[in-house]
């Protein structure tokens, strides 16, 4: 167990409501305890009640400054009682804290490895290395588009945030610079990483590990300072964001074309018209492979719309890798990637529909 303060140790023992009950018993017997032993002990001559109280308080918590007043024959038997008692009421305060420490670390250890048997069930995720402020903003994102994710973080606060965006988050608070800490998020099966922690040398770091460990991992890193932009690709991401540039763009859209732009964030965002963009690739055993837009009829099937298809790499009948606003006669290849709109609960109809 790793030490706590006074105030931390409070708090584990009431913020759990399972354990107040036995508090309150001890609390009871502790609070009888010092009554009987006040009024016993005002009975005996030459006893006031506040010299009553404080030689039950000595003697209760085995403390024992000696006698206050000398005690008669029939005192001295009532004081071994209360002693016997004391000693019964420190041994089940001892008990008591150490038994719900003990319980409450056992509860943890069982949290975590319940969620490392989520994690290791989880594939085709994306990892989020850092929920700060801008990572939160990105897991905010995730799940409400519903995707998979796994977090690693390593500052308590912030993994407290990130459950109160998402209590069913899967976070490891760890450091997210360490191998295993990214092996232990499933790396090896993720779909991409989010490399957003504080320091731009943290995130090449993480990014040149992530490529090592996943080459065909999609890595979008942060970098606060344009120098970093460079170095983040070199070190395997795949695209890097930097919230000046981005906030600058946002801006100056909102400036020249503010309608267009709140629309887009609206269908970003998931708000007003519920509509979001997704995409979906189309596989080799996929029903609509070969077939044109007319045939496989997406939008009645599926309810989307197609508003732009990315061709495969391995495409060889020329013209632009993007077709957007494809017509009707324009086919869709294996490894085609598609652009659709539309509401989120359709989206897994289209996937199902393509895989």
């Amino acid at each position: 167990m790793s030490p706590v303060g006074p105030i931390g140790l409070m708090r584990r023992l009431f913020d759990f409501s399972r354990f107040r009950g036995r508090f309150l018993g001890a609390i009871l017997f502790t609070g009888v305890l010092s009554v009987v032993g006040t009024i016993g002990f005002s009975l005996i001559p030459g006893y006031s009640l506040s010299d009553a109280f404080f030689m039950t308080v000595i003697t209760v918590s085995a403390v024992g400054y000696g006698e206050i007043q000398t005690l008669t024959d029939g005192g001295r038997v009532f004081a071994s009682f209360m002693i016997a008692g004391g000693i019964i009421t420190l041994a089940i305060w001892f008990a008591l804290i150490t038994a719900t420490l003990v319980e409450m670390d056992l509860a943890q250890a069982f949290k975590r490895r319940k969620t490392m048997k989520r994690i290791d069930s989880t594939r085709d995720h994306v990892i989020l290395c850092g929920a700060g402020r801008t990572g939160l903003a990105a897991l905010s994102r995730l799940v409400a588009r519903g995707t998979p994710y796994v977090a690693v973080e390593s500052n308590p606060a912030h993994a407290a945030d990130a459950r109160n965006v998402d209590p069913d988050a899967l976070i490891i608070e760890g450091d997210a610079t360490d191998d295993d800490a990214l092996l232990a998020a499933g790396i090896d099966r993720a779909r991409g990483l989010i490399a957003a922690l504080s320091a731009d040398t943290d995130n090449a770091f993480v990014c040149l590990a992530a490529r090592e460990l996943n080459p065909n991992l999609t890595i979008v890193g942060r970098a606060r300072s344009e120098e970093s932009v460079s170095k983040l690709k070199k070190a395997g991401a795949d695209r890097v964001v930097t919230p000046n540039a981005t906030g600058g763009i946002q801006m100056a859209s909102l400036v020249l074309r503010p309608n267009v732009t709140l629309f887009v964030d609206t269908q970003a965002s998931g708000d007003g018209m519920g509509l979001l963009l997704e995409q979906a690739s189309v596989a080799e055993t996929s029903e609509v492979a070969g077939l044109t837009l007319a045939e496989a009829q997406i939008p009645a099937r599926t309810g989307l719309l197609v508003v732009a298809i990315q061709r495969g790499e391995g495409d060889r009948h020329g013209g632009d890798r993007f077709v957007y606003n494809p017509g009707p006669d324009e086919r869709v290849r294996p490894g085609d990637l598609l652009v659709v709109l539309g509401p989120p609960p359709k989206f897994p109809e289209l996937h199902r529909l393509l895989s």
